[in-house]
């Protein structure tokens, strides 16, 4: 099982054109799939490349993918600017100061640090002549996001492991309250009408029928049943090498109906009342849940 949180780091040369690729994924939670590919600027079509090469390796969340390409190693000395953009922005800069009356002096760290700003991508060569090593750092970028997401991944399985035994003990909790449900309204009843004067016993067929409408009413059996059912499911779903993320959402959505219905039909204090605890430990499970692929 997998988070949907990582982040990821590649790298690779290539040699023939001097130049360092580097890649950083990073991926956060999403209900659908969605890529987003920033490149530089003259290598276009490479975000329908990019989207090829990582198909497969995640089922849903959103995926941030930077691709940089700088000066290798052998040329790093080197740096390589766009002489009429720094002219340009020299120019706006001194009109900028000349209209607020401020002093204005080009030296030699301002010309650096232009330089740094405009340097010219013009000479990146076309990206399709780096494919091999482009490829290589995305597929370690997405090896390290993998590995991170796999690791929250355990961390979040164990969580909700717990969590869901925790629900488990509710519902066995309102399982033991449910039991003598009939019995306690049986008695209240028959000392209701023995107070009102009415003195029926247990064989009266409009009591009997009372006691029987209410014991249909007050039933919970399948909604525990349904209950155990899910729980079994979402812990099975905790073993599974594929994306359960939505499944388990979902799974949330009918405890969360089973647990409506049982309060809906409690007529005793201590089964609302389990019920409400019951309810917000699931909340935390679906804060959780959204976390997962």
């Amino acid at each position: 099982m997998r988070s949907m949180t990582g982040y990821g780091r590649g790298s690779a040369e290539a040699a023939e054109q001097g130049l360092t690729i580097e890649i950083e994924i990073a991926t956060v939670n999403r209900k659908a799939l969605d890529f987003q590919v920033s490149t530089p600027r003259d290598w276009n079509g490479l975000e329908q490349a990019v989207g090829e090469w990582l198909a497969g390796r995640f089922q849903r969340g959103r995926i941030q993918v930077q691709v940089k390409a700088s000066a290798g190693s052998e040329s790093g000395t080197t740096l390589t600017w766009n002489e009429s953009a720094i002219e340009e922005s020299l120019d706006r800069l001194r009109s900028f100061a000349q209209a607020r009356d401020i002093p204005f002096e080009v030296d030699s760290r301002l010309l650096l640090e232009l330089a740094k700003m405009l340097k010219d991508s013009g000479g990146l060569p076309d990206w399709r002549e780096l494919e091999a090593p482009l490829k290589t750092a995305i597929l370690k970028a997405a090896d390290e996001v993998d590995a991170m997401r796999l690791k929250e991944g355990e961390a979040l399985a164990a969580d909700l492991r717990n969590r869901i035994k925790a629900l488990a003990l509710i519902r066995k909790t309102i399982a033991g309250h449910a039991e003598d449900t009939t019995t306690r309204y049986r008695d209240a009843l028959l000392e209701r009408l023995k107070q009102l004067g009415l003195e029926l016993d247990l064989s009266d067929e409009r009591v009997l029928r009372e006691i029987a409408l209410f014991a249909d009413r007050s039933d919970i059996s399948e909604e525990l049943t349904r209950m155990e059912s899910h729980f079994e499911q979402f812990l099975g779903f905790l073993e599974s090498q594929e994306a359960v993320g939505r499944k388990m959402d979902f799974l949330c959505q009918e405890i969360h109906r089973e647990f409506n219905t049982t309060g809906s039909k409690a007529n005793q204090i201590e089964i609302t009342r389990a019920v409400i605890e019951g309810k917000n430990a699931l909340e935390q499970i679906r804060e959780q849940v959204q976390n997962i692929e």
